[in-house]
């Protein structure tokens, strides 16, 4: 790792004034980020980590909506600046806290509803440390709760370059080159100067699920006005309103990402991990026969999809059971349910706000006959400390080319065991679902 902290702090320390006043320069990523801001956090008062949060802009307005922020950043003068704006501002801010994103080891895992991570990625040069200053903010916060992650774009450099002085590409050819090459900003013959990372779009989801994130969405945060900033920030209403409502619709069109100055990424913390390690202890406590299948199983073989519910098979019995242990969280009786095509004995239960279908003994209909399809295969892995029963991926992949989702199967194949695969398809190893 290139351990550039203390040169990024003293930046900042000696440039406080300016960075209060940059989202006045940057009016759209401001207003941009606001509207995200409002859109994605839960209502106050939770409590929400501002990291890298500078002289605490962001922090200080959200501090006046009734939430309860606690500043995080580099620069101890930063935070001096954020305690006396806020005081100012008439706002109390909850904590002041001096450290590095890439260890959060003063606050305990889960200590908040929110994470904003507006700041530090832009001076993390090293995709290691990069993932660690993710993984540390997904530590910190609650499950099912946002992150909102901001990057410099690729290319932003070169687009600054080219409006305020088209011949630093010649003068300083070989900073251009590495910027161009690697994202990377930083010139070594000049001593306290601007080091950033500059990211490409196409590195940001990656990195955000290799963090154990769900990346919702990845807004351009100056829409069309990148570069000619300066006149957009001097129009009064109505007009810079109706410029601030285009640049929000054309914030994520993919054709814009590529020429953003900064990128904001809304990712989550994922619920289903944490409650299903809690049914599958209670299920197993219980002695109560399951596997789990569909998305929620191949997520747990390390493949990235949006786990929108959790599918549990089980026998008959068995989905009483579950009923009688998580009788509180029913929405839907378990019963037997028979769409023509498919049935079994089915129930709805509802995890504040995370589907839970249970399914004992289905059968699928098949030339006039009932005929059993579950998995019948079975593996065993570890989730937050708990043991859960999932079907293999191999059969979860077959089960997927039966039912027409080529997509899915694909990103499962890659991942299959070829012994296990040609087992099943042989007929080897017992399967129903083909």
């Amino acid at each position: 790792m290139n351990d550039f902290s203390n040169f990024i702090a003293q930046y900042y320390d000696g440039r406080v004034d300016d960075e209060w006043e940059r989202m006045d320069r940057h009016r759209t990523e401001y207003a941009l980020t606001s509207r995200a801001l409002a859109e994605c956090l839960p209502p106050p008062p939770v409590h929400i980590l501002d990291c890298g949060s500078g002289p605490g802009r962001y922090a200080i307005e959200l501090a006046r909506q009734g939430y309860r922020v606690t500043v995080f950043d580099l620069s101890g003068e930063n935070l001096r600046r954020a305690r006396r704006k806020a005081e100012e501002a008439g706002v109390e801010l909850h904590g002041y806290v001096q450290g590095n994103a890439i260890n959060l080891s003063q606050f305990q895992d889960e200590a908040f509803d929110a994470v904003l991570l507006m700041g530090p990625l832009y001076h993390l040069l090293d995709q290691s440390e990069r993932l660690l200053a993710l993984q540390e903010s997904q530590r910190v916060l609650k499950s099912g709760g946002p992150l909102l992650a901001a990057f410099i774009g690729r290319y932003s450099g070169h687009m600054d370059a080219a409006g305020r002085n088209p011949q630093v590409v010649i003068e300083q050819q070989d900073v251009s080159e590495r910027l161009l090459a690697s994202g990377k900003l930083y010139n070594p013959q000049q001593p306290g100067g601007f080091i950033a990372y500059m990211a490409h779009p196409a590195e940001i989801q990656p990195l955000v699920q290799q963090a154990e994130l769900e990346l919702e969405r990845l807004i351009n945060l100056e829409g069309l006005v990148a570069g000619n900033e300066s006149q957009i920030n001097d129009l009064s209403e109505p007009c810079w309103q109706t410029w601030a409502e285009i640049n929000a619709r054309v914030s994520e069109d993919p054709c814009l990402l590529g020429a953003a100055n900064h990128l904001l990424a809304v990712a989550r913390k994922p619920r289903w991990p944490g409650v299903l390690a809690e049914i599958a202890a209670r299920l197993e406590a219980a002695a109560v026969p399951y596997k789990i299948v569909g998305g929620a199983a191949i997520a747990l073989y390390g493949i990235h999809v949006p786990v929108k519910d959790i599918d549990i098979e089980t026998t008959e019995a068995g989905a009483y059971q579950f009923q009688e242990l998580f009788s509180d969280r029913a929405i839907q009786p378990v019963t037997l349910s028979d769409n023509g095509s498919h049935r079994s004995h089915f129930g709805r239960f509802d995890f504040d706000g995370l589907v839970v279908e249970v399914m004992g003994d289905v059968e699928r209909m098949q030339e006039g006959k009932w005929l059993p399809t579950g998995n019948l295969t079975e593996g065993r892995l570890t989730l937050k400390g708990e043991m859960v029963r999932v079907s293999w991926l191999e059969e979860e992949t077959l089960a997927y080319i039966r039912r027409g989702r080529l997509d899915r199967a694909s990103q499962c194949l890659l991942e299959c065991s070829p012994n296990r695969l040609l087992a099943l398809l042989q007929g080897r190893q017992p399967t129903q679902v083909i």
